[in-house]
């Protein structure tokens, strides 16, 4: 039997009823009239698989007049023709859209991370990585969509770090490899992000400030000055050590050997990711003892909000900014003025090298060193220690080169 097509006036002035109806235009296209007043134009067809009748909604009317009905009937009716279902096809498009809409930044930023914590990274640089990402990248365009992320805007929203160009160079190169594993997952076919780096000037690094000697001793009576005791004690268990400032802050009472007198650095915790064995001196040894007093967890330097995280960088940072060495000093800079300071004295370079812990080319002769130098280390931390006593003093002991190789030598 046919039917008879409808016609404008009939979908027009179709009124609702006491039950749903439905008045067909054929070749399975139907204006549905709800009992409520409501139209909508749907589209009847059998599963080009299993043959289960299924029903396609098109739209409602009249945002789908019936001209346009019938020309996504007709689409329908193609597809079918071809073995898509229409149902099954828009499910599918409706997936994808969503999928791109979830696809922001701070989602495939935190995947991301996810995967470098279960890397083989040391600790310290998935400590970092994990910083820039949550501290800087997810709130500064974590929002974005993945899709649709455009260098421009990117470059404008990084604006915000010119006056912190080291800091802005971490966070282009973690969003470059976040771009460039979205590429290598099939999210998006190009990295947009891959020559941001470009549109900020190059700044050359300067070196962190180094206290001159000559300033050693009243730095050393500044310092002594502070009340609060984990902080005083990080650093100048640093500058006895000549170990970098986070190596130091993040001490462990695990890592220390007090019969040895030894402080072994997991390699994890080593920018050079090599485990490093610090002999202590005894005014180290002193440190030691005077933070056990107070021992909270496993941290040496804890902090005194939180006693069971170490100390943070910011804070220890700000008390150099907020006293009257600052621009003068730098936590880092005492293992410049150590550098110096055992050169000019005589100490053999490759000695002093392997107490600053710095990565040697050569692998075989870095592992050597390490072994061949300990001994020889431990009346460099000692000669260190008593530096330090007699600074405290205002005497800053030179011998002009020979000293140190009188020490090293006996």
């Amino acid at each position: 039997m046919s039917i008879k097509p409808l016609t404008a006036s009939e979908v027009k002035n179709a009124r609702p009823r006491e039950k749903d109806y439905s008045l067909h235009d054929g070749f399975g296209l139907l204006l549905y009239v709800s009992k409520a007043g409501g139209k909508s134009w749907r589209y009847r067809y059998p599963h080009p698989v299993t043959k289960r009748r299924q029903t396609y909604t098109i739209g409602r009317f009249p945002y789908f007049t019936l001209t346009e009905a019938r020309e996504v009937r007709e689409e329908l009716r193609r597809m079918l023709s071809r073995g898509v279902d229409p149902s099954e096809h828009r499910n599918e498009k409706r997936a994808e859209v969503r999928a791109k809409h979830l696809q922001n930044v701070k989602s495939v930023a935190l995947n991301w991370l996810e995967l470098k914590m279960g890397s083989q990274l040391r600790q310290s640089t998935k400590d970092t990585i994990e910083f820039i990402v949550k501290r800087h990248i997810i709130p500064l365009i974590g929002h974005e969509n993945i899709n649709t992320i455009k260098a421009p805007g990117v470059i404008h929203s990084l604006g915000k770090y010119n006056d912190r160009p080291a800091i802005q160079m971490k966070i282009i190169s973690k969003l470059n490899e976040i771009m460039n594993y979205c590429v290598n997952i099939g999210l998006i076919s190009g990295n947009p992000l891959s020559k941001i780096k470009k549109a900020f000037a190059v700044k050359k690094d300067t070196p962190l400030a180094a206290l001159p000697l000559e300033q050693l001793p009243a730095f050393l009576v500044w310092w002594d000055g502070h009340d609060y005791v984990a902080m005083k004690n990080s650093l100048l268990f640093q500058i006895l050590t000549m170990v970098r400032p986070r190596e130091a802050r993040e001490a462990r009472w695990a890592e220390i050997n007090v019969q040895n007198k030894e402080w072994i650095i997991p390699a994890e915790r080593m920018k050079t990711g090599r485990e490093h064995v610090v002999p202590l001196s005894s005014q180290a040894m002193f440190i030691l003892n005077e933070m056990r007093k107070h021992k909270y967890g496993e941290f040496v330097f804890y902090s005194d909000r939180k006693p069971q995280q170490a100390i943070s960088k910011a804070l220890r940072h700000k008390y150099f900014l907020e006293g009257p060495f600052a621009g003068v000093a730098t936590a880092h800079g005492f293992r410049a003025m150590w550098s110096t300071l055992l050169n000019e004295e005589g100490f053999n370079p490759d000695v002093i090298e392997a107490a600053l812990a710095h990565k040697n080319s050569d692998a075989i002769r870095g592992v050597y060193n390490r072994t061949t130098y300990f001994e020889q280390r431990k009346i460099v931390m000692q000669w260190i220690g008593d530096f330090i006593d007699s600074a405290r003093k205002g005497i800053v002991k030179r011998s002009n080169g020979f000293k140190g190789l009188k020490v090293v030598n006996d």
